[in-house]
């Protein structure tokens, strides 16, 4: 014979008690995972906290902090606990424990982008061909969708703030530039610089060929 449930009684702060008065129930604010704890333990975190009022809004389960400090969010923990029965596997229990849940998350995102569905056929695992319902997405036999539209470079733009050939700038002072004429650089030497006595003492920057030499 099952046996029968404890009523509970809501207390103001939201957090709930057995009808005996025996036991405090109250649930993780990340997970919902539920907790409990007797009359004497539950004063005690009450104490922790402050007030009920704060253990009711701000509590959250150990393990489900675990889980948050290496970087899950919400979704993902309770993803994991659905797939493993209403429990939350330690983070250092091995992976297959808890890959069921890695993905489904991400599929359930997915899922709302969805534009219809088809029906395909496939083989199961006991070598038998069945029919599933496949999920059709805008980008379903589209290998460009996601590619931006081709755009004009902008030489003056992109030489604003950045040189587009440091070594002919270092080397040369700009002179010989293929892009020299539509360059913006605030940088930017010119006809006065090249005939500038103090080029003829600059260390030229000469490219290294590591092949040379190497052919015998």
């Amino acid at each position: 014979m099952a046996r029968k449930a404890i009523p509970r009684i809501k207390r103001p702060s939201g957090i709930e008690v057995s009808a005996n008065g025996n036991y405090y129930y109250w649930k993780c604010n990340v997970s919902g995972m539920e907790t409990f704890a007797p009359e004497a333990r539950f004063k005690e975190v009450v104490a922790k906290f402050g007030s009920e009022e704060k253990l009711f809004k701000t509590y959250v389960l150990r393990p489900v902090q675990k889980y948050l400090d290496r970087g899950f969010d919400a979704e993902h923990i309770k993803a994991v606990i659905k797939a493993n029965s209403g429990k939350l596997p330690s983070l250092d229990a091995k992976l297959k424990e808890r890959k069921k849940a890695l993905k489904k998350p991400r599929k359930k995102r997915l899922g709302q982008f969805a534009v219809g569905e088809v029906t395909i056929q496939q083989t199961n695992d006991t070598g038998s061909i069945e029919e599933v319902k496949q999920k059709v997405y805008a980008w379903t036999g589209n290998p460009d969708y996601f590619k931006s539209e081709p755009s004009v470079l902008s030489i003056g733009e992109e030489t604003r703030n950045s040189c587009m050939f440091p070594n002919r700038y270092l080397s040369d002072m700009c002179h010989g530039c293929r892009v020299y004429d539509q360059c913006e650089s605030s940088l930017k030497c010119g006809v006065e610089d090249w005939k500038s006595p103090k080029r003829k003492n600059e260390i030229k920057i000469v490219p290294i060929n590591p092949w040379e030499g190497d052919s015998q």
